[in-house]
């Protein structure tokens, strides 16, 4: 049994939860930003596009607090988004201090595209696993998520 067993644990168990963590990030991100260079968007941008596409309408503010970015760093990435014509930036009607964010057309076409080569990299990422064995991955990480929100 496993008394017996003198295996050495898992890597990733050696190297700690975090490191681990970071590391399967940094992975994933390099490989996702090495893809999306074809369709001419840093990490941020489509982090962005990506926020827009799934919220809809939304205040700058609120779109830089779910992406946990200061102020300035997402308003940086939107002018950029801005000047390439892929999201349209509007002042509220009630509240004339609140800038709304949405995409444009030319937004959401690139989004689409761009997470046909994200839709890639998670399917790269998941290859061995079987159904099963990703159900409990995201069990596991959504219980890890909320283990972490609750303290913040």
């Amino acid at each position: 049994m496993l008394e017996n067993d003198h295996s050495p644990a898992p890597l990733s168990q050696r190297r700690g939860l975090g490191a681990s963590l970071r590391l399967a990030h940094h992975l994933y991100g390099k490989l996702l930003q090495k893809r999306l260079v074809g369709a001419e968007l840093s990490m941020a941008q489509y982090i962005h596009l990506r926020t827009l596409r799934e919220e809809g309408r939304v205040s700058q503010s609120e779109l830089s607090a779910q992406l946990g970015l200061e102020k300035a760093s997402s308003t940086r990435v939107l002018d950029e988004l801005a000047q390439r014509g892929l999201i349209h930036r509007e002042r509220h009607h009630q509240d004339r201090r609140m800038i709304m964010v949405s995409l444009t057309a030319e937004g959401r076409a690139k989004i689409d595209q761009s997470m046909t080569s994200a839709r890639a990299v998670a399917e790269l990422a998941s290859r061995n696993f079987d159904e099963g064995e990703l159900l409990q991955l995201f069990t596991a990480l959504d219980k890890m998520i909320g283990n972490l929100a609750s303290e913040i």
